[in-house]
């Protein structure tokens, strides 16, 4: 548990001016304060309320301005899904896939009504009726095609799912998507968060010449918010009165970056902000008891925390020191002493709920040493390992904007002490930089995941392992996880498909140990009291045209 420093205490205390900020907003009749008070008891584990509870966030709500504020810590760099991918415009509520993938990991209809597989290479989209864009321009089959081929055109994301020379006509009311070869990405491309498949304007987007804040008020997407401001550091949005599914309850949202973890818990504690994104694991400790502060956590633990080793330069580059690493890692660990009900052990590099999932990362401190002793690394005085006179130092990258790596850097480092590796922690701004320099790094986790942030592996496992993968920092380049990706594409049948991906695991985490998850991420949330029955979402929709009913 980490200590809470002067500095941090301070943060988190309320000013004078914090106290009134926070009556005026969420206070505004002390008969619900009362209720709350009664009333309000909040699960923070699965982020779900009593009837109680749920209630008094509602009326406490209704007493505000119905708005919703959130701090986060990660910047929104840009509006057009050809230059940035459209990540965020799915997380906050701007922009709608064709398919979606369900909070339980089914893939469901959306935009479209059902998208059909014809034979191997063609699939015919049949969109629902009625929806248009916020600018009032109908969502209709010619416009679905030009969205769809300006993407696969110019979006590298989007290319990972689907092939350059993929096709994408109308056929009457229908669109028609046909592949150069077999691809049963298919579904999963048309409901990812992070493949810049989301549907839009084309000719709203193409207006502003690459100029983002010439997006802002065209209203270029299709789901309940609409852009009304917005900097990489601040998103506001609108309610989309004429959105398919009604009128959304919010009357708008501000996304506000704040870089410091404490100063977005402040923000939360002072009224300024009703959320904070990316607590630590030490947050739920330091807030226990205060009853204007709510942890809430996702029912699944999806997002798994890669630890990868840099197989271009130093000691990784041998493959027994690479499994001392691996065995020396102890990933119930990881989850009992330092994730504080956030994180869920690792037994595989997929959660146990996934079909493909293999139980095969084992913590064996003893195979951890005896590999190093057999490889000649010698342990001195302090414990430290040395060969060659070079000692057995680890470089390890964390990011500065999710603390949650940092929480688990600091419990491995313990760890793998005791099979003799010096875990030396670079907690970074901006840890992909980092990796760019083979000579900086022999180690590093991230908020990289083996799923995607719509529950799909087939994307990760692409860009992450296969030779020349666009996040393939680590330098994996092995022939047979190559060919299992190429397979992985055009597999349909999902028995076969469990099987590439039971193989691939035993490659990369048993036979070679190139990547092991530390542990398995709840998405986590802090909320004041007006939210404290917020669902947090397994997928990462945080804002649906539902949000704050």
């Amino acid at each position: 548990m980490r200590v809470l420093t002067r500095r941090r205490h301070d943060a988190l205390r309320l000013s004078d001016h914090a106290r009134t900020g926070r009556r005026r907003r969420s206070r505004a009749a002390g008969v619900l304060a009362a209720l709350l008070a009664a009333t309000l008891m909040v699960t923070g584990c699965a982020g779900e309320a009593t009837d109680g509870g749920a209630a008094a966030a509602r009326a406490l709500r209704e007493a505000g301005d119905g708005t919703l504020t959130i701090y986060n810590s990660y910047k929104i760099a840009g509006l057009d899904p050809a230059g940035t991918g459209t990540n965020w415009l799915f997380d906050w509520g701007v922009a709608e896939n064709l398919l979606q993938v369900t909070e339980s990991g089914e893939i469901a209809p959306w935009l479209a009504e059902s998208v059909v597989r014809e034979g191997d290479t063609r699939w015919i989209v049949t969109l629902r009726d009625g929806v248009t864009f916020q600018n009032g321009k109908p969502v209709d089959a010619a416009a679905v095609a030009a969205a769809l081929t300006r993407q696969i055109a110019e979006s590298s994301a989007a290319r990972v799912y689907l092939d350059k020379a993929t096709t994408v006509t109308v056929d009457g009311t229908k669109v028609v998507i046909t592949t150069p070869a077999p691809n049963a990405m298919v579904p999963a491309a048309l409901a990812a968060r992070d493949n810049s498949l989301q549907i839009y304007d084309v000719a709203a987007v193409q207006a502003a010449g690459g100029d983002s804040a010439k997006i802002v008020g065209a209203g270029a997407y299709s789901g309940p918010y609409a852009i009304t401001a917005w900097s990489p550091d601040n998103l506001v949005l609108a309610p989309y009165q004429k959105h398919w599914e009604g009128t959304p309850p919010l009357k708008g949202v501000t996304v506000r970056v704040v870089p410091d973890e404490q100063a977005r818990l402040a923000g939360v504690r002072s009224g300024e902000a009703d959320m904070a994104f990316y607590p630590s694991t030490s947050a739920k400790l330091e807030l226990r008891g205060d009853s204007d502060m709510h942890v809430l956590s996702s029912e699944q633990a999806l997002q798994s925390l890669l630890v990868e080793m840099n197989l271009k330069a130093g000691i990784f580059t041998d493959t027994a020191v690479r499994k001392a690493f691996t065995a020396a890692i102890d990933y119930a660990g990881i989850a009992e002493d330092v994730g504080n009900g956030q994180f869920a052990a690792a037994t595989g590099l997929y959660p146990p709920s996934m079909s493909f999932a293999q139980d095969n990362q084992v913590h064996d401190l003893d195979e951890a040493k005896r590999l190093l002793d057999a490889a000649g690394w010698v342990p001195g005085a302090d414990g430290i390992r040395a060969k060659d006179g070079r000692k057995l130092v680890v470089r390890f990258v964390t990011q500065a904007q999710g603390p949650e790596t940092n929480d688990v850097a600091i419990a491995m480092k313990d760890q793998v002490a005791r099979a003799g590796f010096d875990l030396q922690i670079n907690n970074a701004e901006d840890s992909a930089a980092v990796k760019k320099d083979p000579g900086a790094w022999e180690s590093s986790v991230a908020l990289s995941g083996s799923l995607s942030g719509t529950a799909d592996p087939i994307q990760p496992y692409l860009v992450r392992w296969t030779t020349g993968g666009s996040s393939n920092a680590q330098g994996v380049s092995n022939p047979e996880i190559d060919a299992i990706g190429a397979q992985l594409r055009g597999e349909f049948d999902t028995a076969r498909r469990d099987a590439l991906l039971a193989r691939a695991q035993e490659i990369l985490v048993r036979d070679q140990a190139y990547v092991v998850a530390g542990t398995f991420k709840y998405f986590t949330v802090v909320t004041g009291p007006e939210w404290a029955d917020y669902r947090v979402s397994n997928v990462r929709r945080h804002l649906t045209s539902r949000t704050g009913e």
